[in-house]
């Protein structure tokens, strides 16, 4: 009931209920006046302030962020160049690998060949030795039995060095004739291979 009664007063003295008296009116604008001016000279610079450090900080935040995000790009391409000359390494690498493994199979498949040659001719030559010396214990044989047989035949007799000196005298022409025969033939041979 007290806004009823405070509302009907204002009414019979003739003012509007909802305006305020002119008095407050003054002295409200003056307070508004005094707590303007307090609040210019310490409130508001001090939010100012804070405003500043705050957008400061942002801005600062914002820059570093920028920085590391173009340190981070740096950084990337750093390491695609890494990673590309980590590749182009490899495949040189394995290029330089595949021809050292060209060169030590041909190395190798020389040196096999070449030792296969070897252990050919060693075996061409053990063939020659084993059938000259097959030939001469044939020769030698064949001129025990001919001067058994002469000696047979005659009917004398040889000593023991004589026999061995016509045993050795026979081998050596059957050396001539050989070695004069293998001659004709190599002739012949390269003659015909020629031809």
């Amino acid at each position: 009931m007290d806004a009823r009664f405070l509302i009907l007063a204002a009414e019979e003295e003739g003012r509007n209920p909802i305006l305020p008296a002119t008095n407050e009116l003054i002295w409200g604008f003056v307070a508004f006046i005094v707590l303007f001016f307090l609040l210019s000279r310490t409130v508001f610079p001090r939010v100012n302030q804070m405003l500043d450090q705050r957008r400061a900080n942002i801005e600062g935040k914002l820059e570093k962020a920028e920085q590391d995000r173009d340190e981070a790009q740096r950084l990337l391409q750093q390491y695609r160049d890494k990673l590309a000359s980590a590749e182009e390494e490899t495949q040189r690498i394995i290029e330089e690998a595949r021809a050292s493994a060209e060169r030590v199979r041909r190395d190798l498949r020389a040196k096999a060949e070449a030792e296969a040659e070897r252990e050919i001719e060693r075996a061409r030559t053990a063939i020659r030795q084993e059938r000259n010396q097959a030939i001469q214990e044939l020769r030698r044989e064949v001129g025990t039995l001919a001067v058994e047989l002469a000696t047979r035949v005659v009917g004398d007799s040889l000593d023991r060095g004589r026999q061995l000196r016509l045993v050795d005298q026979y081998i050596e022409d059957l050396n001539l004739q050989t070695s004069s025969g293998a001659m004709t033939a190599r002739r012949e041979e390269g003659s015909g291979g020629q031809g």
